[in-house]
């Protein structure tokens, strides 16, 4: 055979021999917490950098599921994340949360197992090896004394830490103080309960002062109907009578809502004092209408405040 034959052979059987895993898995470190101290129930969150040459990818379909590993310790929380490529290499972070519930009678060093994973190119699949890890539990409580007194002695409970209230109960006080204001001054605006009773609120008083019985009796009626006018003559300053209504509406101009009603109050005043037909009083302004028309004239007297 020749020099150049063999050559060629040689070069072959070197791409048939599958390469070393170093040579795709650049390094994986792992980053743990204090290792010391741990007690059952405590968690434990390991990191692990794993750096691979392009094009290889971490298989995810090898990392573990969360699950029991040991009747002492779980696997709570497995998080892959994929750092990207950079200069032909490959970065991951691969989390992990474990909880241990051993519980030492004895400060005891505990291991976590290591994890074997792989990594993939073009059908080809290398090992990735995280290294396990140990840590020192200890117990809850000294199961025989080291000191004077009692074995197992627990320590006391730590007082309550006191919360200052003093700056909210000011502002609480504060608070209900402008509630309070506000709400007076809403009384006062709509003459509620005995700020109806105050002077310049002359339609209220009247709203309030409707006799009961308008329907079947002429007194009721030509009493609500004197309510009223005295209310006008209160609002006005004045007697107001049917010719006076245009002074009165430019004088008080909010009442012009009203101003076709109150003409109705004024004939059937009319009709009632003057004429002496309480029907046809009624007919022109029933009393319903004249009950509505006394909320309605106490509600403009407090829009208009």
């Amino acid at each position: 055979m020749s020099l150049r034959a063999f050559a060629g052979l040689l070069a072959v059987a070197l791409l048939l021999v599958p390469l070393p895993a170093g040579a795709q898995v650049r390094s994986v470190e792992l980053y743990a917490p204090r290792a010391f101290g741990y007690v059952i129930g405590d968690t434990l969150s390991l990191s692990a950098d794993i750096v691979l040459d392009a094009p290889f990818t971490l298989d995810a379909a090898t990392l573990p599921t969360p699950r029991a590993l040991d009747y002492w310790l779980d696997l709570r929380d497995v998080r892959l994340v994929d750092r990207g490529e950079r200069e032909g290499v490959r970065h991951y972070t691969l989390d992990l949360v474990y909880q241990t519930f051993y519980a030492p009678l004895e400060p005891r060093r505990m291991a976590l197992p290591g994890l074997s994973l792989s990594a993939v190119a073009d059908g080809r699949r290398v090992a990735v090896e995280v290294p396990g890890w140990s840590f020192l539990m200890s117990p809850l409580r000294e199961i025989v004394a080291t000191g004077p007194g009692p074995a197992m002695a627990l320590r006391p409970d730590i007082p309550p830490m006191p919360i200052p209230t003093g700056e909210t109960f000011r502002r609480l006080i504060a608070a209900l103080g402008l509630a309070l204001a506000a709400l007076l001054a809403l009384a006062w605006q709509m003459g509620w309960g005995p700020f109806g009773r105050r002077a310049g609120r002359p339609f209220a008083r009247a709203a309030r002062a409707m006799p009961p019985g308008l329907e079947g009796s002429p007194a009721a009626y030509g009493g609500a109907l004197r309510v009223l006018h005295r209310a006008f003559d209160a609002t006005a300053g004045k007697g107001v009578f049917a010719e006076d209504l245009p002074d009165f509406f430019t004088a008080h101009p909010a009442f012009r809502a009203v101003e076709a009603e109150v003409a109705r109050l004024f004939e059937a005043s009319r009709r009632a004092f003057f004429g002496d037909d309480f029907d046809g009083a009624r007919r022109e302004l029933p009393p319903a209408e004249l009950v509505a028309l006394s909320r309605r004239l106490r509600a403009v007297e407090r829009g208009s405040a």
